[in-house]
């Protein structure tokens, strides 16, 4: 949790300058796509990523459409042998779609660092089933979350 602290000061100290000017007034205000003032959104962000199983894939995606984009060197995707390209289809059985949105929403407060997933991917029109166990989110990741949502939702780049 001293890695999360650490990293909220930090990106503090990077917005300092941005946000100095501003009055009380403004910075309660909603900015630029997060509803959240500055440090409610940075203690929400630490707490759910110190808490937050991962697998190491990026994804790019379209509706329920989950196409792997990258597979993080030493995670859980790739000793599963996830491959970019692969298209993930279901995860423990329940294949994205609309109709299991709820399900799947309800899944994601069991993605803990340890917890076990089978992912249904797709790859050469074949469906192959891979198991990953979760582990908890490396730092630079959770930096990289955490500094682009503070530049794309709480920075105004353009002034």
């Amino acid at each position: 949790m001293k890695k999360f602290a650490t990293l909220a000061a930090l990106a503090l100290l990077i917005l300092g300058s941005t946000i100095a000017g501003e009055t009380e007034q403004t910075q309660k205000e909603p900015r630029y796509g997060c509803s959240e003032e500055l440090e409610v959104c940075l203690d929400w962000m630490a707490e759910h990523y110190a808490n937050r199983g991962w697998a190491g894939m990026q994804l790019d995606t379209n509706d329920y459409v989950f196409t792997v984009t990258e597979v993080h060197r030493g995670s859980p995707a790739a000793k599963a042998k996830v491959r970019p390209g692969d298209v993930l289809v279901a995860v423990n059985g329940i294949e994205f779609a609309e109709e299991n949105r709820e399900k799947l929403i309800g899944m994601q407060g069991e993605m803990k660092p340890g917890a076990k997933f089978t992912y249904t991917l797709k790859r050469d029109g074949k469906r192959h089933n891979v198991e990953c166990v979760l582990v908890e989110m490396p730092f630079e990741v959770v930096a990289l979350q955490v500094g682009m949502h503070l530049f794309t939702d709480h920075v105004d780049l353009d002034k």
